[in-house]
C-alpha cells in the first residue's frame, strides 16, 4: 500500500512539473510599440503579430538591419508602409 502511494505521489509531481514547463515553440512578442516607424527602404521583412494567448497586443514587427521594431498596426504611417513593402519585394 505504501509503495502505491509513493508511486502516485511521484507520478503527480512529474505531471505537475511537465505541465508547467515551457513549450518548445518560443515566440518573441512585442510588449510595447516603438515611437519610431522604420524607413520603407530599410525594411527587410515584416510580420503581423495578433493578440492571442501568448502575445497581448496586436503589432507589426519590422526587421530592419537585424533589429526588430514593433509598430502599432493602426498607425497611419504603418498602414502606408504595409501597402508599399509588398510592391518593393
Amino acid at each position: 500500500m505504501k509503495q502505491v502511494l509513493v508511486v502516485l505521489i511521484c507520478f503527480s509531481v512529474v505531471c505537475f512539473v511537465v505541465s508547467g514547463a515551457p513549450t518548445l515553440i518560443r515566440r518573441s512578442c512585442c510588449k510595447k510599440y516603438s515611437k519610431r516607424v522604420p524607413d520603407v527602404k530599410k525594411i527587410l521583412h515584416y510580420e503581423i503579430q495578433t493578440r492571442d494567448g501568448q502575445c497581448n497586443i496586436p503589432a507589426v514587427k519590422f526587421t530592419v538591419q537585424n533589429r526588430r521594431i514593433c509598430s502599432d498596426p493602426r498607425n497611419k504611417n504603418v498602414i502606408r508602409i504595409l501597402k508599399d513593402v509588398p510592391k518593393k519585394q
